[in-house]
């Protein structure tokens, strides 16, 4: 299905390993004629949804839950989070060093929340201090600004986007304002999850639905944080055949 020539193409603030940006435009090609909703079940940097006009029902997908906020973020919260990003400060190898061990490790935290818990339940009554308490643990664990623009500026600056190793890219922040920007307005229909695909294929699925599927390929699932084994390749295959709706999987050359 070509795409309409007046709609601009958006690129994503986020780089991401296997990003399809660069083939987009052929994928659109086998895009059925009708569909009524679009799914993107593994999401990545989400350049294949930014790149097509909107559709009236669509949504992100990743099992990653440190991009699904960031994208959480940009869409909800994008001041915030480009503020964040202009005071973190990221120039040399040791700073990224820092910033892989805080995810390998996941020792992001509120490092006042304890105390902030333990002062609510002894100021205020026990209605009101759970009120707050739920509000406060929801605020620690939901739209994390700070993991986020740590968490892209991780991505952006390690080779490949892998987030393993630093590859001295440059980081222009002038032009990633406008890519955020640009994401903000265009993911604000858009549904985003934080689901695995097994999970979320049955739930979308409906006759008109088109699912795009770009998995890790088989024999690079290690270069991913999320577990992916042969028994989710096959799985994934029998879900394709089993769907209501349409199918689209982007698959490196194997028997």
């Amino acid at each position: 299905m070509p795409i309409q020539k007046s709609y601009q193409p958006l690129t994503s603030p986020v780089t991401w390993v296997g990003n399809k940006k660069s083939i987009r435009d052929i994928l659109y090609e086998f895009f059925p004629e009708g569909y009524n909703r679009y799914i993107e079940v593994f999401g990545g940097s989400g350049n294949v949804l930014l790149g097509k006009p909107p559709d009236r029902f669509e949504v992100y997908n990743d099992f990653n839950h440190n991009l699904v906020n960031l994208f959480r973020c940009i869409r909800e919260r994008p001041m915030a989070l480009l503020m964040e990003l202009g005071f973190l400060a990221l120039n040399a190898r040791d700073d990224f060093k820092v910033l892989r061990s805080f995810f390998n490790h996941e020792e992001f935290h509120d490092e006042y929340l304890e105390e902030e818990l333990e002062l609510t339940r002894i100021m205020l009554s026990d209605c009101e201090a759970e009120e707050i308490i739920e509000l406060r643990i929801t605020k620690a664990t939901d739209y994390d600004v700070r993991r986020a623009s740590m968490y892209l500026r991780l991505i952006r600056t390690s080779y490949a986007s892998m987030g393993k190793s630093f590859a001295s890219q440059p980081f222009d922040l002038d032009k990633l304002n406008k890519l955020i920007w640009d994401t903000y307005h265009r993911f604000q229909p858009v549904i985003i999850e934080n689901q695995s695909y097994s999970v979320l294929i049955p739930h979308y699925d409906r006759r008109g639905a088109l699912f795009y599927c770009d998995p890790p390929y088989l024999e690079t699932e290690h270069m991913y944080d999320a577990i992916f084994n042969w028994n989710d390749h096959r799985t994934l295959r029998k879900l394709a055949g089993d769907c209501m709706g349409y199918f689209l999987i982007s698959y490196n050359d194997c028997p």
